[in-house]
């Protein structure tokens, strides 16, 4: 019998599917960065990267970072909620949080625009065209707010 590594196995509907690896994380890349990486890659076929590894390199420590500037949000807001009100100690913690909000608002930016470009968005993966066609199926002839005004 042979075993498999759980990152092998690509699960679907029908049970596991064997065949082929998975690219590794690269080696530069912390632990909960390689974590990230492998969650990202399962999700995909096995070629939905082949061309664009240093993009989702790049992708992968954003997200990092991410997570670890929001972690440090949450500290500080409450180290924020216990200073007293008015101290310098807050007006400190005000400019920290601010410049902590920033950096994460940088981060998830980052994290949209390589997302589109490794086209792991829905909306990357549609086309113009088919969103036009999708809009114009559901969109109704008549709003049901519209006319209320006149009792119909």
């Amino acid at each position: 019998m042979v075993v498999y590594p759980d990152d092998m196995i690509e699960r679907s509907a029908d049970g596991p599917i064997f065949p082929g690896q998975r690219e590794p994380p690269p080696k530069d890349l912390t632990p909960k960065q390689q974590a990230i990486w492998r969650s990202i890659v399962a999700d995909h076929d096995r070629q939905w990267f082949s061309e664009s590894y240093a993009l989702l390199t790049e992708l992968v420590c954003h997200i990092s970072y991410a997570r670890e500037i929001a972690t440090s949000i949450e500290t500080v807001r409450q180290r924020l909620a216990a200073a007293p009100t008015g101290s310098k100690e807050e007006v400190t913690l005000s400019r920290q949080l601010a410049s902590l909000m920033r950096q994460h608002a940088k981060q998830s930016s980052s994290i949209a625009t390589l997302s589109t470009r490794l086209r792991l968005t829905p909306q990357s993966r549609q086309s113009a065209r088919a969103s036009d066609q999708i809009r114009r199926r559901t969109a109704p002839g008549r709003r049901p707010w519209e006319g209320w005004e006149r009792g119909s």
